[in-house]
């Protein structure tokens, strides 16, 4: 009897895949200019940390104003802040340490201090100055210069020849005092103030400007009587080497009309 079982062929084995050439590891060369620049990279951050830190540990607190303050103010402990800041050994030296804050409290500004502003000591009005007032005194447009606040002025007003001149010239922040009759011209131009500080200007109608200024009490009257003259110059006064601005000269002259 014939078999007729198919016979089963074997599949042939595939042909196998060549493996690729192998590539021997190489040790990286110090000369790599990769290797070169990470370790330059390593360097930079170093230092800029190290620089970062020691910056960062030299930072102080520093007493700051919080609001804006104007000139003759009277400090209270609501009115200062702190902030952290480095400042130069020269620059530390003008400037108060947040420590030393209680000591602002009821010192008077000399000058007006912004919001966020470093107070110094120069901005306080010394204990041994006299009492002060602040005026307002009205100029018209073109009698008085380009002022800052801190400078300091001569005040003239101009009375007509039925006033009287000043016997001799006032002292520093003084008021000119009438002894004599006027003489000669169609009035007199009279120094009222001498020395005195300017804190801030106001722009009016009409082209006036309003300034005030530091005046010694005793004087406050002058200058508001000075306000009422039908002509008030302001002279900015410029202080020599050693800080003086020299005597006040001529108390009064003959004026040559308005």
């Amino acid at each position: 009897m014939t078999d007729l079982t198919p016979a089963v062929t074997l599949a042939e084995k595939p042909a196998a895949v060549p493996s690729p050439p192998g590539r021997r590891l190489t040790r990286p060369r110090w000369r790599d200019s990769r290797l070169l620049v990470g370790v330059l990279l390593v360097l930079v951050s170093v230092v800029l940390g190290a620089r970062l830190f020691v910056t960062a540990d030299r930072t102080r607190a520093w007493v700051v104003a919080k609001g804006d303050l104007p000139a003759g103010h009277v400090m209270v402990a609501a009115d200062l802040a702190t902030t952290s800041a480095y400042l130069s050994p020269d620059a530390a030296k003008r400037y108060y340490p947040g420590e030393r804050a209680p000591e602002m409290v009821g010192a008077v500004l000399a000058r007006p201090v912004s919001a966020g502003e470093l107070v110094s000591g120069a901005d306080f009005i010394r204990s041994n100055v006299a009492s002060t007032r602040l005026v307002s005194v009205v100029v018209k447009d073109g009698r008085a210069p380009s002022l800052i606040p801190g400078d300091h002025v001569d005040l003239f007003a101009y009375q007509r020849s039925s006033a009287v001149i000043p016997s001799a010239a006032p002292q520093a922040g003084q008021s000119a005092q009438a002894a004599q009759p006027a003489a000669g011209g169609t009035g007199t131009e009279v120094l009222v103030l001498h020395d005195v500080e300017f804190i801030s200007r106001e722009a009016l109608t009409g082209g006036a400007h309003s300034l005030t200024l530091r005046v010694p009490v005793d004087f406050a009257i002058n200058a508001v009587a000075a306000s009422q003259s039908e002509r008030v110059d302001i002279v900015k006064l410029e202080r020599g080497a050693r800080g003086e601005v020299g005597g006040a000269g001529p108390s009064a002259v003959p004026g040559y009309g308005q």
